[in-house]
């Protein structure tokens, strides 16, 4: 899978990542923008790494919808 693929989840611009750690850690998605910090928050996301690695992690659902669809 590609690595930088540009994604839209829920009016946040991310980038799809199946994984994001390591090689068996659950697909997820990272905010492109700063300036959409606050809006992730508001949607789930975490910061597992200060101050731009917010990310959310994603059920096989969403995934497969992202991927397939580019947009949830």
């Amino acid at each position: 899978m590609n690595e930088n693929r540009k994604v839209v989840y829920k009016g946040i611009e991310c980038t799809l990542f199946e994984s994001y750690f390591a090689g068996d850690s659950e697909p997820c998605v990272k905010i492109m923008h700063s300036n959409d910090i606050d809006k992730a928050y508001e949607r789930g996301f975490d910061c597992p790494g200060y101050p731009d690695e917010i990310v959310k992690y994603l059920t096989a659902d969403e995934y497969e919808r992202l991927l397939s669809n580019g947009e949830l």
